[in-house]
């Protein structure tokens, strides 16, 4: 368990002490770790799929790997639209795939879904983060979505280990129990309301570059209750996006996805509640957006 604790730590400072850096000099500067986070989950989840002889299309993964990024510049720079270059990024990679298919007759139905799945899980998904980074919220939007899905999980572990109790999904992951899963929705909560305090509150990057807007929305009482909604809902997505890796581990007969962190397996491992927090936060930060601009 400490060596769990003491990688969380030297996560956290990692993460966080980058972003904030990396944006003060520039903004896509945070892109460009996003991005190769982004690149080594998509590695990670084919070699899960091919432990299950699902041979997902190199062609196709590499493709998407390397054009999302330019494309989502290209249509957030001249559109203000970066979700477009994503669904372009998507469709090409896809055609793609299926030219492969089609014409290289070494692939089976099944490595073409393989394909299809790794693309948009953790590809197209994790992408959005970049969304989050260039929105008028981008340092607020960016804790938001990862300080949601962090605290979940450490208040899922502690609370679980503390309370026990009933198994919560003993057939995907046996460690996890509901009491475990009630303090992580806790976690969820606890989570936004530290970004509430951080940014709406305290004002506590108000001398940063690069920061964008520093409060949710005018009214510290709206501001409030938004955060705790969105702490709600991003703490039981996390936790499902955590069972659902954890079930893709078990199909695919492995542990981790990989060995980078001690005590955390790999990329994926810390990606998979992430994943489903992140369009939800960038689902509210443009709802919030545009009704600022009204």
């Amino acid at each position: 368990m400490l060596k769990r604790i003491l990688t969380a730590v030297v996560l956290l400072a990692v993460v966080f002490g980058t972003i904030l850096g990396l944006r003060q000099v520039y903004v896509e500067f945070a892109d460009i770790v996003a991005v190769a986070i982004c690149c080594i989950g998509v590695y990670e989840m084919a070699q899960a799929f091919k432990k299950a002889e699902y041979n997902a299309i190199k062609a196709s993964l590499i493709s998407g790997c390397i054009i999302i990024y330019p494309l989502i510049l290209l249509f957030e720079k001249t559109l203000g639209k970066g979700e477009l270059g994503i669904l372009l990024a998507l469709v090409i990679s896809l055609m793609i795939a299926i030219v492969e298919f089609t014409l290289i007759h070494k692939f089976e139905l099944k490595d073409l879904l393989s394909t299809v799945f790794i693309l948009i899980y953790p590809l197209g998904i994790f992408s959005t983060l970049i969304l989050i980074n260039h929105s008028n919220y981008g340092l607020l939007g960016i804790f938001l979505a990862l300080l949601i899905p962090i605290m979940t999980d450490t208040m899922a572990y502690f609370v679980g280990i503390t309370f026990k109790g009933k198994k919560l999904c003993p057939n995907i992951s046996p460690k996890k129990t509901i009491s475990g899963a009630i303090g992580g929705v806790l976690g969820g909560i606890i989570g936004a309301m530290l970004v509430f305090v951080l940014f709406d509150v305290t004002s506590v990057f108000v001398n940063f570059n690069n920061v964008g807007l520093l409060s949710l929305t005018n009214s510290l009482g709206a501001s409030a209750g938004i955060y705790v909604a969105v702490g709600l809902v991003g703490g039981v997505l996390s936790e499902l996006g955590d069972l659902g890796a954890s079930w893709i581990k078990r199909k695919a007969g492995i542990k981790d996805f990989g060995k980078i962190f001690p005590g955390h397996g790999g990329i994926m491992d810390r990606l998979d509640s992430i994943i489903f927090t992140l369009p939800t936060v960038l689902f509210v930060i443009s709802i919030v957006s545009a009704v600022n601009a009204i």
